[in-house]
């Protein structure tokens, strides 16, 4: 299930994961940065590719969708200690 964010909010990537850590959210990115894009949040739900599905019917040309700090995905990596 999915929302529409009314008011057209306009923040990066981390802020909007920041604003809504349990949910999946849909935005329209202004720029092409892959570290931090900036654009404007249109829906937010509880599902990715209901979301992503989303996307693609609509016309989101920059569409991305941003995962909830607390759905963040790990890559994993090395720890070293000293």
């Amino acid at each position: 299930m999915y929302n529409l964010i009314e008011g057209n909010q306009r923040m990066s990537m981390h802020e909007a994961s920041e604003r809504y850590p349990d949910s999946y959210i849909l935005m329209q990115r202004d720029n092409s940065d892959i570290f931090d894009p900036v654009g404007i949040l249109l829906y937010v739900g509880d599902n990715f590719d209901e979301l992503f599905d989303l996307q693609v019917d609509l016309p989101v040309p920059f569409g991305l969708v941003v995962e909830g700090l607390n759905h963040q995905r790990s890559l994993g990596g090395i720890v070293v200690g000293g």
